[in-house]
Parts: structure tokens; C-alpha cells; sequence
């Protein structure tokens, strides 16, 4: 199951507050209409609803868009109960489910439902009638179920209840407690011994490692690449085979593996190189950097898109020194099966390695501004240039790239080099609010530009090559491993539950205050 996928298909689903700039004129002329109407209809009206403005806005006393959200709406609706009669006193008992959701954040279920439960009472007993008062209990129960069945289902397929999996992520989005997930995931983490291909040409470093870059923001190990630039600031960190399953749990370890890493560059073993060459099979495009010992290929799948090669195909690379870059610059539209990986694998084994000619490599880079999608304003390029061909990688700092960015940047410098984009899958500015959950590179004037005169500068500082190294790094460290495929099925299952009985909390308290109103005719309480 592709959990990068899944991730971004439920990203997708997350709501997002309004600005306060809409909320508060909203909620102001909607509050100033409740008590203009109150002094039509009485003074009940206002007190009631000052009583649950007061609950609400101390509830959510750090939570301010969330009052303001709750008095943009709720007070049309009141209004409307309002011209029959004392029903309007039954609005705050509908509110239940959606105020118990936002208290999820932050409280356990049964509590998140208790408090909702009663602020909805509150308003109420300004005119004591018993059917008023069990209306939002009744509310409150059957909400109560309806989140122990989503619960229920987490716990048959992960073993652990939805909301607990789904709260911390939820709390660090919304307050920034990135700790709290981190938290979550060294428990679940495992231990691990993962490979790192490090090759050194002149001053550039290029590091593969065998690590995914996620989770999100500064969470897990999406911030590798950064601390790479920050210690050797001509390296490129390369994303390799793999998804979240090799995701590290947290910064700390991230930083304990990247000085385990530098610590251990050095004592390399010299290599020689031997030639540039391209090659398509099945639907892929791999450009090779062969050397008399290793390889290093850049693959793409111009057609079908590239999103996480198969974790399995470290196994092939360590044991016959080809290693793959999974270039990520095109959105995935076509799934990598079973075929496509025996494809990759076979071709890893039919390279020929051979040295003794030269290679010269130029470096530049740059800065994007007014780019969408890219979570740092950086550049750089790296060319290869060999007696019969030149190869470009244009390194930004994307998860991805949205259609047709990766062959516009090939083709404006066609005439100069053959151009390839390169992403690490970035997940940094991946759901870092909840408005920006996921935003693939976009097809941005200035990265055309960019990327053309960065191409052209790399190849007139081109140097060449005296000193090539190569070395494979053991690394002892954890990470999510296969626990995350259950927690990725758990999201696929219960998602899906989720998004299709969403129908059931909204229509639900309509359906009971029909059911009161009908029992009310009949039964004087």
C-alpha cells in the first residue's frame, strides 16, 4: 500500500478555518442580529445565547478562530429556531457533535463529549423544561458512539484507537508541538541498520542514504537534507528507494545519524570514471554516472510519474554497487508494481562498469522567490561532462513536481545539456498548517530562468575531476519500519468509514430534535 500516497489523499481532507478577517465581521453582525431579535421576542433569547458564548469562548479560550468560527454560523440558526417559539432553545443541543470535534485536540473522547455536552445544557435552564435538558444528552451519547465506532475500527486494523494515532498529529499542526508526535513514533519505531552511499567528487558531496525524508516540518527526518547543507554546503542528499517505512522518528535522531555520517567520511575508497549514459526501459529513463566500481543513476518515468521506488531494491544496490536516485520530479499517475521493480532490478545488474576517462563537473546555485510549492528559496545545479555528453541535475527543495515542470526545464536548456530535475521529497513544508498540507513544485517562470543561467554558469566553471572517492556507511539507528503500513491501512479503512458515514453526525441531531419535537406534542414532561 502506498502510504505516501494515502498521506496525501487524507491531507487533503483536513479542514481549515476561515481567516479571522472573515470570521469576525461574520460573527459580529450575526451576534449583533441575535439581539436585535431578542427585543422582539424577549430577553431569553439574549440570555441564552450570552450563557453560551461564555461557555464557548471559555472552552476555546485559546482557540479564538474556533469561537469565532462557532459564532458565524450557530447564530442563523437560532435565529431561524427563534420564530417557533422556545425550539430555539434546541439549537444548542445540536452543536454537540461539532463542538465535541473540535475538543478532540485536546481532550480524551468521553471528555471532549462531557463538556460539550454540557455547555449545550447551560443556555437551557434559563427556562427549565426536561425535554430541552435530555436533548443534547441523547446528542451527546449517540456522538459518543459514532466516535467509539471510528475507535473501534483503528483498534481491529492497528491495534491502537484512531484518535490516539490521530491526536498528536492533529495537536502539532494546530499548536506546533511537534514533540508530541515524536513522542508517539519512538514507541513505535524499531530498531534498524540502514546503508549510506557517500561519493565525493573534488569538494561536491553526494550522499544517498537509505532514509525517507518525513515525516513533516522538523518531525522525523525530513530535516536530513537541511542539516547536510548546513555541514558541507556543496552536497547533494539524494533521495533513494523507500517511503515512510524508513522514516527516522525524530530530529534528534536525525542529527545523531547525520555527525555519525560525517564522522565516518573519510578512509575512502578512490574510483575511477568511466562514462555518462542514458537508457529507457519499460516506461523509465535512468541516466547512469558509471564509474570502474559503482554507479549512480537518476531515474525518472517521464509518462507514469515517480513517487517512491520499492524499499526492496536497497537490497540489489548494496550487492552490486548501482545505486538509484529516485529523481521525484513528476506526479505520480500510474502505480510502480511488481513488473516495474523486476524491470529496475534487471537493470541494475546489466550495467558495465569501466574507468579511465574524464570527467569534469561545474557547480552553481541560486535563489527562487514568488514560487509556489518549494520549501526553500534554493537552487543548485550540478553538471556532469563527459567526452560525449552533459548532464544537469537542477536541485530544488520540493516534494515533487506538478506536470509539465520537469520537460519545461529540460527543454529551455536543451541546446546547453540534458536537464534533469531533482527533488528529495521534501516533506519540511508538508502539512506544516493547516491551509499548506501539500503542494507539489509548481511551474514557476523563475525556476525556468533560474535553472538556465545556473546551467550555464555550472558549465563554464566546470572543473575536472582529480580526486573521486566512494564509501558505504553502516548505520546503526530506528525507524518506523512496518508498523506505519499497518498505520497506513488503518487510515485507508477508517478514512474511508469516516469520510462516508460523515453524513451521520451532521443529519443526527436534526433527526433526534424531530423525534423530541413529535414526542413533545404528545408528552408533557
Amino acid at each position: 500500500m502506498d502510504s505516501e500516497k494515502l498521506t496525501r489523499k487524507y491531507y487533503s481532507k483536513i479542514i481549515t478555518l476561515p481567516s479571522t478577517k472573515i470570521l469576525l465581521p461574520l460573527a459580529s453582525v450575526e451576534s449583533i442580529a441575535v439581539v436585535i431579535r431578542s427585543l422582539i421576542v424577549g430577553f431569553d433569547l439574549l440570555y441564552s445565547f450570552l450563557i453560551y458564548a461564555v461557555a464557548i469562548s471559555l472552552i476555546f479560550w485559546n482557540k479564538y478562530r474556533s469561537t469565532l468560527f462557532f459564532f458565524s454560523f450557530f447564530p442563523i440558526i437560532y435565529i431561524i429556531f427563534s420564530f417557533f417559539g422556545k425550539v430555539y432553545l434546541f439549537t444548542f443541543g445540536t452543536l454537540v457533535p461539532l463542538t465535541n470535534y473540535a475538543m478532540l485536540i485536546d481532550h480524551r473522547d468521553i471528555t471532549a463529549v462531557g463538556l460539550s455536552t454540557l455547555i449545550a445544557i447551560l443556555p437551557t435552564l434559563i427556562y427549565p423544561n426536561l425535554w430541552f435538558i435530555l436533548f443534547p444528552i441523547v446528542v451527546g451519547v449517540l456522538s459518543f458512539l459514532y466516535i467509539s465506532s471510528i475507535n473501534r475500527k483503528g483498534r481491529k486494523i492497528m491495534g491502537i484507537s484512531s484518535m490516539s494515532v490521530l491526536r498528536p498529529f492533529l495537536r502539532a499542526i494546530s499548536y506546533k508541538k511537534d514533540n508530541e508526535v515524536e513522542s508517539f513514533l519512538s514507541k513505535i519505531s524499531i530498531p534498524s541498520l540502514l546503508n549510506v552511499m557517500v561519493l565525493r567528487l573534488n569538494d561536491i558531496y553526494i550522499i544517498l542514504p537509505q532514509i525517507h525524508f518525513g515525516l513533516y516540518g522538523k518531525v522525523g527526518s525530513s530535516f536530513f537534507p537541511y542539516l547536510f547543507e548546513e555541514s558541507l554546503p556543496k552536497s547533494f542528499v539524494f533521495h533513494g528507494p523507500g517511503s515512510h517505512e524508513i522514516d527516522l522518528p525524530s530530529l534528534k535522531e536525525t542529527k545523531k545519524v547525520v555527525e555519525e555520517i560525517l564522522s565516518n567520511i573519510k578512509n575512502m575508497e578512490k574510483i575511477s570514471f568511466g562514462e555518462i549514459e542514458t537508457e529507457e526501459f519499460d516506461g523509465f529513463r535512468a541516466t547512469s554516472i558509471i564509474f570502474d566500481n559503482i554507479s549512480l543513476s537518476f531515474l525518472e518515468r517521464p509518462n507514469g510519474g515517480i513517487d517512491d521506488l520499492p524499499g526492496s531494491l536497497w537490497t540489489t544496490m548494496v550487492e552490486r554497487k548501482d545505486f538509484i536516485v529516485d529523481c521525484h520530479n513528476q506526479t505520480l499517475k500510474k502505480e510502480i508494481g511488481r513488473k516495474e521493480r523486476d524491470e529496475i532490478r534487471n537493470f541494475l545488474g546489466r550495467k558495465v562498469k569501466f574507468g579511465g576517462n574524464k570527467l569534469r563537473i561545474g557547480y552553481a546555485e541560486g535563489k527562487l522567490e514568488g514560487c509556489e510549492g518549494y520549501c526553500n528559496e534554493k537552487i543548485k545545479v550540478l553538471t556532469f561532462i563527459s567526452e560525449n555528453k552533459k548532464t544537469s541535475i537542477v536541485y530544488v527543495f520540493a516534494n515533487n513536481a506538478c506536470e509539465g515542470v520537469r520537460e519545461k526545464i529540460r527543454e529551455n536548456a536543451s541546446d546547453l545539456t540534458d536537464a534533469i530535475l531533482v527533488t528529495p521529497d521534501d516533506h519540511t513544508c508538508t502539512a506544516s498548517s493547516l491551509g499548506n498540507l501539500y503542494q507539489p513544485a509548481t511551474l514557476c517562470p523563475k525556476l525556468i530562468t533560474e535553472s538556465r543561467r545556473l546551467i550555464e554558469e555550472s558549465l563554464n566553471n566546470a572543473l575536472e575531476v582529480n580526486d573521486a572517492e566512494f564509501k558505504m556507511i553502516k548505520i546503526k539507528t530506528r525507524v518506523l519500519g512496518k508498523v506505519i503500513s499497518s498505520l497506513t491501512e488503518g487510515l485507508e479503512k477508517v478514512g474511508s468509514y469516516a469520510i462516508k458515514t460523515v453524513w451521520i453526525p451532521i443529519a443526527l441531531p436534526y433527526l433526534v430534535l424531530a423525534l423530541f419535537l413529535i414526542a413533545e406534542t404528545f408528552i408533557k414532561i
